[in-house]
């Protein structure tokens, strides 16, 4: 049933063709999905300056990162920066769930001309993500906590986050307890406090690469939440899916879970009322993946109702129900 969904849905237009992965034309733009892990293996054989900083961190996965090598793409995009330069090496790193619309993504920001400073993998700036922000890179897959937590697994770590030009939409936020007393409010990175930190100035003047003038198209593929919304911390920067999505799609076979982002993206209520600790979905899938899959398919409206409770309780309702 569910090889015959993922057919229905990939004519139907639900999931990209594969023929769409990749793009060069006579304008030499470049679009490409590619397995991350044989695009690390390539650099660690290279033998390159960045080559002992990669064996670490494929080393180390196991210990920092909630998913599989395996299951993380390289999206590799043609971009414009700031000044009008067209550039053919854009990559950011995101499941593979996710990849097709992220990829959808920077065509949809190349064609419409929105520039990007530079887009490297975060493992050529160490994994520190204060490094990258200062050098205005735009990235996304990288194995660390919440900017300020201790121990909660940032979206960037399942690679269903992506950051847009960090100095003109930076990272607003109280550096720690005693600074949020004070009111005290830190802004990362620094170059961003100047001209970016008062946004509706910054929108008024028409600065470019504000992520106001994009939000439109991350939301329309799947990235619903935006960080500039957000009261503390404020993050101009970046995009991300909720949670809840995230420890689904994580647990998810890849067919599958790229089945269900693009109902998500399709869809953008899906899952909206499922709390970020709410288990029952992952437990529910790992039990029984096809009738899971089935009963989704079936009654989409169970993940997209607005009470949180009666969606939990509905979906417990078709499981038992359904044979």
């Amino acid at each position: 049933m569910i090889k015959k969904l993922f057919i229905t849905l990939l004519t139907s237009g639900f999931l990209l063709s594969p023929s769409t992965y990749a793009t060069t034309g006579e304008t030499e733009m470049t679009f490409r999905i590619t397995p991350y892990e044989s695009v690390l293996n390539e650099d660690i054989q290279r033998g390159d300056k960045n080559s002992e900083a990669f064996k670490k961190l494929k080393k180390d996965w196991g210990r920092s990162s909630p998913i599989p090598l395996y299951r993380l793409k390289l999206v590799t995009f043609s971009y414009v920066d700031f000044k009008g330069k067209q550039h053919q090496n854009g990559e950011c790193v995101v499941m593979d769930a996710v990849a097709p619309r992220v990829l959808q993504i920077f065509k949809e920001l190349y064609k419409r001309q929105f520039p990007i400073h530079q887009a490297k993998r975060i493992e050529f700036f160490e994994g520190n993500d204060d490094k990258s922000m200062n050098a205005n890179n735009s990235s996304s897959y990288n194995a660390r906590t919440i900017t300020g937590a201790s121990s909660n697994l940032s979206m960037h770590a399942y690679g269903l986050a992506v950051d847009i030009n960090p100095v003109q939409n930076p990272f607003h936020s109280f550096e720690n307890d005693a600074a949020e007393k004070q009111g005290i409010r830190r802004t990362k990175p620094a170059a961003g406090s100047n001209q970016y930190i008062n946004r509706r100035r910054a929108q008024n003047d028409k600065l470019p690469g504000l992520a106001e003038d994009i939000i439109d198209i991350f939301d329309k593929n799947g990235f619903n939440t935006w960080g500039g919304d957000w009261n503390v911390p404020i993050d101009w920067q970046h995009f991300q899916t909720s949670r809840a999505l995230a420890n689904l799609l994580s647990v998810m076979s890849p067919q599958d879970a790229e089945i269900f982002f693009e109902m998500h993206a399709e869809t953008p209520a899906l899952m909206s009322s499922f709390p970020a600790k709410e288990t029952l979905l992952t437990e529910l899938y790992q039990e029984n993946p096809e009738k899971f899959m089935a009963i989704f398919v079936t009654n989409p409206n169970l993940f997209a109702m607005s009470d949180s409770a009666l969606a939990i309780q509905s979906v417990k309702e078709e499981w038992k129900k359904t044979t």
